[in-house]
C-alpha cells in the first residue's frame, strides 16, 4: 500500500487529512493521499514562480528529462502494476501505457534541446538594412496541469514534459481516482534531479486547489485533460490565461462499401473496448454503408463476444471494470434506455463479476445518449448510411471533434472525408482511437483548445522574443 504526501518546493509534506484509492475491480485499499487545499495550491505557486526565476538551462532540463524515461525504464513493472491497482487498467494495456509515457519523456528531452528559434532576414526591405534579428524562446510561465483517470501516467507525462523542456515549472492535481501514478512520477522526476519548486504536486478537493490556480495571477498556462464541461468551465475562469484543453468526443468511424472489413472490425474492436472504452478516441459511433452493415454487425459481434472480459490482472484480459461502480451503472442505464427505444443489443450488454460485458448496439434512435453523449465505456453503436456523403453528415452532428476515421479503397472518398469531417484529426484506414505520443492532437469544437503532441506542446509553451542588433 502506497502513502502519499503533497510535493511542495522539493520537500514531502503530510496533511492529517488523507483519502482512500482503491482498486475499481475488487475494491482492495491500493493507497492513501494527502488532502490540500487553498494554501497548498498557492505554496506549490510560490515555489514554482521562484523555480521560473532562477532558471534551468536547456541542457539541464534535458539531462533531466533524459534521466527520468531511463528510472521509469527501470521501475517499469511497478508502475504497470500500480497502474492496474489504482486504474484497473489490464495489465497488458498497463505496460503498454509505461513505455508511451518513457517515449514522451525521451521526445520532451529532445525537444528541449531544439527550442523554436529563427532568424529574421531584416534586410530584405530598406528599413533593415545594417540590422540583424533572431528570436529567442522564453517560456510563458508556471503551468498548471490538470489530468484525467484513464491514462493516469502518460497523461501527466504529456503535461510535465512538454512544459519542463519548454522551461515552465508545474504544479500538478492528478485525478483524485488515480493519484498515485503520477506522484511515483513525480518521485522519480526528482530522482532524476529535477531542481526544487520545477515540480509540485497537490492533491485534495479539486474545486479549492483548481479555483486557487484560476484566481493566481502567476500562473500563466492552465493545461487541462478531461471533459468538455469542466474543461470550458475552467477556461471561462481564468480567461487571461493561456489555455490547453484535450477534452471529451463521441469518434465516429465510416466502414465504406468496398473497404477491407476484417480490417475496418478490428480497429473497431481495438479502438471501441480497449480499456473499456474509457478513453477520450474510443470508439463510440461506427456509421456503415447499407450494402456491408449486416456482415459487419455479425462480424463484429462475434469479434466482441470473443473478448476475454474480468480480471485486468489476467495477461488474457481486455475489458476490465470501468472506473467506479457509478460509471457501469450510468453506461448500463443508458444501453437499457436505448433498448427501451427500440435499439437491439448484439453482443454484450450484461454485467459479468461486475463488468459490463463489451456491447454493440444497433436501430438506435438519433436522439439517444448513446450517440449524442460521450459513453466513456464499452459500447459501439452501429449505424446503417448509404453513402459518404451521409456518413460525413452524420459524423458531423455532433458537438465534439477529435478524432475519426473511414475504412475505403476509394480514393475519392478518402480525400472527400477527410476535407469534410470536422476533427482534429482524420484517419484513413486506421484506428481512430490511434494517438502517436509525437504527432499534433487537438480538438475541435467543444473537445478541445490548443495543441499536444511534444514538439507542439512546447512551441505553444514558449513565447518567441524578438532581438534586433543595428550594425
Amino acid at each position: 500500500m502506497r502513502s502519499q504526501d503533497l510535493f511542495i518546493n522539493g520537500q514531502r509534506v503530510s496533511r492529517e487529512a488523507t483519502a482512500e484509492v482503491r482498486s475499481p475491480w475488487d475494491g482492495q485499499l491500493v493507497g492513501t493521499y494527502a488532502m490540500g487545499g487553498t494554501e497548498d495550491a498557492t505554496a506549490a505557486v510560490t515555489a514554482a514562480h521562484h523555480a521560473l526565476a532562477e532558471g534551468l538551462p536547456p541542457h539541464r532540463r534535458a539531462e533531466v528529462l533524459g534521466a527520468a524515461a531511463r528510472l521509469v525504464g527501470e521501475r517499469a513493472e511497478e508502475f504497470a502494476r500500480l497502474l492496474l491497482l489504482e486504474a484497473g487498467k489490464p495489465i497488458t494495456a498497463a505496460r503498454g501505457e509505461v513505455q508511451r509515457a518513457i517515449t514522451t519523456l525521451q521526445l520532451s528531452a529532445d525537444e528541449a534541446r531544439r527550442l523554436p528559434s529563427e532568424s529574421v532576414q531584416m534586410d530584405a526591405f530598406p528599413s533593415g538594412d545594417g540590422m540583424f534579428a533572431f528570436t529567442v524562446a522564453e517560456p510563458l510561465g508556471v503551468v498548471a496541469a490538470i489530468t484525467p483517470f484513464n491514462f493516469p501516467l502518460n497523461l501527466v507525462a504529456h503535461k510535465i514534459g512538454p512544459a519542463l523542456a519548454a522551461g515552465c515549472p508545474v504544479v500538478l492535481k492528478p485525478s483524485e481516482r488515480t493519484p498515485l501514478t503520477a506522484g511515483l512520477l513525480v518521485e522519480v522526476l526528482a530522482d532524476a534531479g529535477l531542481p526544487a519548486g520545477w515540480l509540485n504536486l497537490v492533491t485534495g478537493d479539486p474545486a479549492q486547489i483548481v479555483k486557487a490556480w484560476q484566481e493566481d495571477e502567476r500562473v500563466a498556462v492552465v493545461s487541462f485533460t478531461g471533459s468538455a464541461a469542466v474543461g470550458w468551465q475552467i477556461k471561462a475562469g481564468s480567461p487571461h490565461k493561456h489555455h490547453i484543453l484535450e477534452l471529451g468526443s463521441n469518434t465516429a468511424m465510416v466502414v465504406d462499401a468496398d473497404a477491407d472489413l476484417d480490417r475496418a472490425v478490428a480497429a473497431a474492436v481495438a479502438s471501441g473496448y480497449g480499456f473499456s472504452g474509457q478513453a477520450c478516441v474510443s470508439l463510440q459511433r461506427l456509421y456503415v454503408h447499407e450494402d456491408v452493415v449486416d456482415d459487419v454487425v455479425a462480424k463484429l459481434g462475434a469479434a466482441v463476444a470473443a473478448l476475454a472480459v474480468g480480471d485486468p490482472a489476467d495477461e488474457n484480459t481486455v475489458v476490465g471494470p470501468l472506473i467506479s461502480g457509478q460509471a457501469t451503472e450510468r453506461v448500463t442505464e443508458w444501453v437499457q434506455g436505448a433498448v427501451s427505444e427500440g435499439a437491439r443489443v448484439v453482443a454484450g450488454g450484461a454485467l459479468r463479476e461486475g463488468v459490463l460485458e463489451p456491447t454493440v448496439v444497433t436501430d438506435v434512435r438519433a436522439d439517444s445518449a448513446l450517440l449524442c453523449s460521450e459513453v466513456f465505456g464499452p459500447v459501439v453503436t452501429v449505424v446503417p448510411v448509404k453513402d459518404v456523403a451521409a456518413a460525413i453528415a452524420a459524423a458531423n452532428d455532433s458537438r465534439f471533434g477529435l478524432n475519426t476515421a473511414i475504412f475505403t479503397n476509394d480514393l475519392t472518398n478518402a480525400l472527400q472525408y477527410a476535407k469534410k469531417a470536422e476533427a482534429g484529426s482524420v484517419l484513413v484506414n486506421v484506428a481512430p482511437a490511434f494517438r502517436a505520443d509525437h504527432m499534433p492532437y487537438r480538438g475541435v469544437k467543444e473537445s478541445g483548445h490548443g495543441r499536444e503532441g511534444v514538439k507542439y506542446a512546447v512551441a505553444s509553451l514558449v513565447a518567441e522574443k524578438l532581438v534586433i542588433l543595428a550594425a
